[in-house]
């Protein structure tokens, strides 16, 4: 008998570990879907969203791929969603027909550039409606349903070809900005941003069209001197001594080869290179037939952004930079611009002394246009504030969300057009508001705190909303257009959560030493034992304006690995951060070390005082702004056994130089690195600066191609340490960008997510 009952107790326990939820593993990364784009169908019944998921690759074992397909479902739930497009292509920006019968979207091959393609609803396969050479993004159908816009990026080559082709002036409007030459001033330089794409030289030889010599533009004047006789073509060495207009044009052609990169402008980098030539993003319409030809409504050195129809079809509406007689990197403001849908012009629509003006949007009457208007330039503390100004511009325009003090984005009219809703950044969530067309009150649509609209669209009848939860990274909500109840439209990402156990998030507040609130979250390990004590993790966002909290995906799966392998966690909103307001946000002013790090610092504190802590076995992690506020708290605080620093910067004097979020610089230290003053706040607010303080173990990450912070910054920083003999190590991803733990490679995702705890467990042990 006790043989028996034994045996009867083992079988109960098996059963019960097999009916309890398995933890989160990092393999569970590849299951994760993100959910965007969500639209209505004209009369509300039908929502198109984009889904992206990560799928492996068939030729590849080992390796996986981003896939982004269109999904429709009803909006009352009475059939399950259901895939709409297929295959390795990626498909977004899916805007329905005013008819309903018909969707546009994008969709882009693995190398190739986008086109709008459409799809018959009734029945019938996708099919491309544009052919443009430069791609095309964001479709929009006219109101009648008869023509589409579409923008493309053009290089300036590109432009001054199209301008020569009509005849028009093909100067642009502002000079050059490469001393003692004149613009245009060789033809090669026609050829210019066409070299992009061809392979560089190596070993004396060349692959591809135009890397040899004679570019894009063979069209340099035969030099008479010796060697340099004959064409291009036939004599690479054709014009190299020669003329001085024929030496130009011979150098002209190695640079419109893309060999060597000749850097003129100011903002020379972008996300993931050098960036020698300017792009224009120029707005396009055709015929909805798949025949058409497009016509560039907006010729010229000049990008418009975020275009829309008016609600006549008569003209489009766009942002674009408020000057257009300076070089494009040098102006930082924008105002609105109406252009003629049928070509003729582009004039001025709106304009606001002191303010940035973007996302125009008409009403659906016809007779108001909404739009955010932003204080001061770019890279200010300033939120974005709904405005709405009459259609026929001018006079008359107004601010209606100043009070509230956060940023909108993702502006919609209700189809009344009594309400504009949007979304902001708040105390650690990102709600859904509304405002009155005619100004008053702002209204809060959505109540959690705990909660997060990433995209939403909102018909007469019903509101479509991607959310994220504590218990959900992401998926579609369906309710009533007024937003007080919604419902569970999807299962992407709760079909595989249901079989996971999660942690949970516990909010908390604490006053700083300016008597500012810091909000701030602890997460136990998602399994924990009475009177067992586990390491603490303090995680560090980046921007220094990003806003974390359990409305933000960003960070789901990351904050969920942690605590289920054993981890208890904390992170802060410090001094600095969005979503708490004007004041708050300038709070880190000149002060982007020592004020910050005491607010993470004493939310640490608190977190280490919970009795499932072990306070002697605290790790630091922190991305951007966080990877180096990860490096100047360790180089100020001993408590921490082991640091990770990702993509961060550690020396701002050179940063000012290497990365492209540059502007930073002047805009939070108030000057420029070789002004006496701002150099000393410099030089005291850099991480290197204090590096022989730093003693903790330290694993610094980078991206080979990261050119937002600049990869330079984690060399300097680890050499100095081996330097100073510190334990120290760097990783390095290839082909990596400033993005890769949001959007890089799903393998390097994956390593770094084990490197990070690997490291970490070095120095506080296995579970």
């Amino acid at each position: 008998m006790p043989r028996l009952l034994l045996f009867i107790a083992l079988i109960a326990c098996a059963a019960l570990r097999a009916a309890e939820p398995s933890l989160i593993t990092v393999a569970d990364l590849l299951k994760l879907k993100q959910l965007d784009a969500p639209a209505l169908s004209p009369d509300g019944r039908r929502v198109v969203y984009v889904v992206k998921s990560i799928e492996p690759r068939a030729d590849t074992p080992g390796e996986w791929d981003y896939r982004t397909h269109l999904w429709i479902a009803a909006t009352d739930g009475s059939t399950p969603p259901r895939q709409l497009t297929f295959g390795a292509g990626s498909d977004g920006d899916p805007v329905w027909s005013p008819q309903g019968d018909r969707l546009a979207f994008t969709r882009s091959a693995e190398r190739g550039r986008g086109q709008v393609y459409l799809l018959p609803l009734d029945g019938g396969e996708a099919a491309p409606l544009t052919k443009a050479e430069t791609g095309a993004v964001r479709p929009r159908w006219s109101p009648d349903g008869k023509r589409m816009l579409f923008s493309s990026s053009l290089t300036s080559a590109q432009v001054r070809a199209a301008l020569e082709k009509s005849g028009a002036d093909a100067a642009p409007g502002w000079g050059t900005e490469r001393p003692g030459r004149k613009p245009n001033d060789t033809k090669a330089q026609a050829s210019r941003g066409r070299g992009a794409e061809t392979p560089a030289r190596k070993g004396g030889s060349t692959k591809g069209s135009g890397a040899r010599g004679g570019g894009g533009g063979g069209n340099a004047a035969p030099s008479s001197a010796n060697a340099n006789s004959g064409s291009a073509e036939g004599n690479p060495l054709a014009g190299a001594e020669g003329t001085l207009a024929e030496r130009r044009e011979w150098l002209a052609r190695n640079e419109a080869a893309g060999d060597p990169r000749l850097l003129t402008r100011l903002n020379f980098l972008d996300e993931r290179d050098l960036s020698p030539d300017l792009t224009f993003t120029h707005i396009f319409v055709q015929d909805a037939e798949p025949a058409a030809t497009a016509k560039d409504l907006t010729p010229g050195y000049v990008s418009y952004q975020g275009a829309e129809w008016t609600r006549d079809g008569a003209a489009i509406l766009a942002s674009g930079p408020s000057r257009t007689d300076q070089h494009p990197d040098r102006v930082e403001t924008s105002r609105l611009y109406r252009i003629e849908a049928a070509g003729g012009g582009v004039g001025v629509f709106l304009e606001m002394a002191g303010y940035s003006l973007a996302n125009p949007l008409p009403s659906p009457d016809g007779t108001r246009v909404a739009f955010t208007g932003t204080r001061g330039e770019s890279f200010g503390y300033a939120p974005a504030v709904v405005g709405v100004a009459p259609v026929s511009g001018g006079a008359g325009a107004k601010l209606l969300t100043e009070a509230l003090d956060r940023s909108a984005s993702s502006l919609r009219w209700r189809p009344d057009g009594s309400e504009i809703l949007f979304v902001t950044p708040a105390n650690g969530g990102f709600p859904l508001h509304a405002v009155s067309a005619a100004g008053g009150t702002v209204r809060r649509l959505t109540k959690r705190n705990d909660a997060g609209v990433r995209a939403f669209d909102v018909g007469r009848e019903a509101l479509v909303q991607v959310v994220t939860e504590p218990t959900n990274p992401a998926e579609l909500h369906t309710g009533d257009s007024a937003g007080s109840a919604t419902k569970l439209l999807t299962r992407h990402n709760a079909a595989w959560i249901a079989g996971r156990q999660l942690a949970a998030y516990e909010e908390h507040s604490l006053k700083n030493d300016r008597g500012l609130d810091v909000q701030f979250w602890t997460m136990r390990p998602t399994r924990t034992t009475p009177g067992k004590k586990h390491p603490l993790l303090l995680q560090i966002h980046g921007g220094p304006s990003a806003m974390w909290g359990p409305g933000e995906e960003s960070m789901w799966f990351e904050f969920q690995y942690f605590a289920a392998r054993g981890f208890a966690l904390v992170f802060a909103n410090p001094r600095g951060s969005g979503g708490y307001g004007e004041a708050f946000q300038r709070a880190n002013h000149q002060d982007w070390g020592r004020g910050p790090a005491a607010d993470v610092l004493a939310a640490a504190d608190f977190a280490a005082r919970q009795d499932f802590v072990d306070p002697a076995r605290q790790v630091i992690t922190g991305g951007s702004y966080g990877g180096y506020l990860t490096a100047w708290v360790i180089a100020h605080d001993q408590r921490f056994k082991a640091a990770v620093a990702q993509r961060g910067v550690y020396d701002l004097p050179t940063f000012f130089g290497e990365g492209n979020a540059w502007r930073l610089v002047p805009r939070a230290f108030g000057g420029l690195p070789w002004e006496p003053e701002t150099r000393r706040i410099l030089e005291r607010e850099s991480p290197l600066t204090h590096v022989a303080g730093i003693r903790t173990p330290l694993l610094i990450q980078h991206g080979d191609n990261d050119r937002r912070t600049g990869f330079v910054q984690s060399e300097m920083l680890f050499r100095s340490l081996k330097v100073l003999g510190r334990d120290a190590e760097l990783v390095r991803y290839p082909r990596a960008s400033h993005e890769m733990s949001r959007s890089g490679e799903p393998r390097q995702r994956l390593d770094s997510l084990v490197r990070y705890e690997e490291f970490f467990r070095r120095y506080v042990g296995e579970e």
